[in-house]
């Protein structure tokens, strides 16, 4: 199995010894294992000693799309590798599950990328079966969340995105793909990919043959993302509307989110979520209103 696969780390020990477990539990077999640290550089060494088996690189930047392509650019440099598999540190695969993605992959001639089913933590509850993306408010939609696993029918099917935190692709995905849009950092790259990748006319699958468990824990317990990821929420859609739409799209997108935000201000008053809530939906607006006039960097 010549798949390597990619994940990063930016300051997050609170996830390493769990991070530690799941890879221990999905890595055999696996050729190349590269761990990207965007984050505080006294972990590159921490790393190193948890993950001695590992490629472990240091970015210089914390821009997680510069990191991935950090990556992707090293293991492209070895021949060997056929497919290239981006797995976040709170994923859970099953037993055995890795490789039979890989069967997956290259059981289809027309197969270029596949994901399992992504399950909540320590559920059978669906996060999602695969995705797309609404184009009028470029969100990403999960599908199937919510429903049992028991729900769904055991197969593989044809689906229009991806979530970027599990997957395999094959090394010609990223070859007519590309690299990704650095001028995202973070957030949103699902929606990217996968209106790149239908003008490339290449396919995606999603299998529920597959399990695996998004396992997330924010950071000191939270029960929210923080403001500067809703900011990039707000930002990132707005200017990929206008990336791959038009201008007019850009300001419908604008729109929607000014109205989330608004939303999460009448949450923050009448829910009892004011501090979270209120800074949560002030970020999404400026970070809309950023993506008005936000360009990527030629």
């Amino acid at each position: 199995m010549n798949l390597a696969t990619i994940t990063l780390f930016c300051r997050e020990r609170f996830r390493l010894d769990a991070w530690r477990h799941y890879v221990d539990e999905y890595q055999d077999g696996i050729a190349l294992h590269v761990i990207v640290n965007n984050g505080d550089p006294a972990d590159t060494e921490l790393l190193k000693e948890r993950f001695p088996d590992s490629m472990v690189l240091e970015s210089p930047t914390s821009n997680m799309m510069a990191s991935y392509n950090l990556a992707l650019k090293e293991i492209l440099k070895h021949p060997e590798i056929d497919a290239i598999g981006q797995i976040v540190n709170d994923i859970r695969i099953e037993d055995g599950g890795i490789r039979k993605l890989y069967d997956i992959l290259f059981g289809q001639v027309d197969c270029f990328a596949v994901s399992p089913v992504l399950l909540e933590k320590d559920s059978d509850v669906i996060d999602c079966f695969g995705c797309s993306v609404n184009r009028k408010t470029f969100q990403f939609v999960h599908l199937d969340a919510g429903a049992s696993l028991a729900e769904v029918p055991i197969e593989t099917k044809q689906v229009d995105a991806l979530p970027a935190g599990v997957f395999i692709a094959k090394r010609t995905f990223y070859e007519r793909y590309g690299i990704q849009d650095e001028a995202l950092n973070m957030y949103a790259d699902e929606i990217d990919m996968a209106l790149r990748v239908k003008k490339v006319g290449l396919r995606m699958m999603a299998s529920s043959e597959i399990r695996a468990w998004h396992q997330h824990v924010n950071a000191s317990g939270r029960p929210q993302r923080n403001a500067r990821a809703a900011y990039l929420m707000g930002r990132n859609a707005v200017y990929l509307a206008g990336k791959h739409v038009s201008s007019w799209r850009r300001l419908v997108v604008f729109l929607y989110h000014v109205y989330r935000g608004i939303d999460e201000f009448r949450s923050a008053l009448f829910h009892g979520k004011r501090d979270g809530s209120y800074a949560f939906g002030q970020a999404i607006i400026c970070g809309a209103w950023d993506g008005l006039f936000y360009r990527a960097q030629s």
